[in-house]
């Protein structure tokens, strides 16, 4: 699961919309929406800021995951 899939599943599952979280953001909505549907890269900085202020979330958060997979397939 990418970066964005696992952010999309977090809103998702969170019961938060596109929309909303954009706009926390400070994102325009169809950017938002790029990232979100793997039209477009995210720089590190907005990925930053979609965590922070969008989700508030730190964005280690969505690392997590994925470092438990590489552990427990060592």
């Amino acid at each position: 699961m990418n970066m964005n899939q696992r952010i999309r599943h977090y809103i998702k599952s969170n019961g938060m919309t596109f929309t909303f979280v954009a706009k926390r953001a400070g994102i325009d909505i169809k950017k938002f929406s790029r990232f979100m549907n793997d039209k477009q890269q995210m720089t590190i900085d907005e990925y930053e800021i979609i965590c922070k202020e969008g989700l508030r979330v730190d964005p280690s958060f969505f690392h997590k995951e994925k470092f438990l997979e590489t552990k427990n397939t060592a």
